[in-house]
């Protein structure tokens, strides 16, 4: 299971998301799916429940977003913007 952090503050311009850790001093960036994804971790989600989300509600191939997801999330993750519970 996945959540995001909430030691982060976040702004949404236009389709995309700027969120600043103040903690570690950093920006970061995030287009639409990015936010899409961060919108999700609102409440904690397994992997292959985002996965399924993103597979219905975009056109590609199913093992493409699986993998893509994967790596996204393993940076979340290593930036410490996303707690594994």
């Amino acid at each position: 299971m996945y959540q995001r952090t909430d030691k982060i503050l976040t702004a949404a311009i236009n389709d995309e998301l700027v969120m600043m850790s103040v903690e570690l001093g950093q920006y970061f960036g995030l287009n639409s799916v990015g936010l899409h994804i961060w919108s999700l971790l609102e409440t904690p989600k397994s992997f292959d429940a985002i996965v399924a989300i993103l597979t219905a509600e975009y056109d590609g191939d199913a093992e493409v977003i699986r993998s893509e997801v994967a790596v996204f999330l393993a940076r979340l993750e290593s930036e410490g913007l996303l707690k594994h519970l």
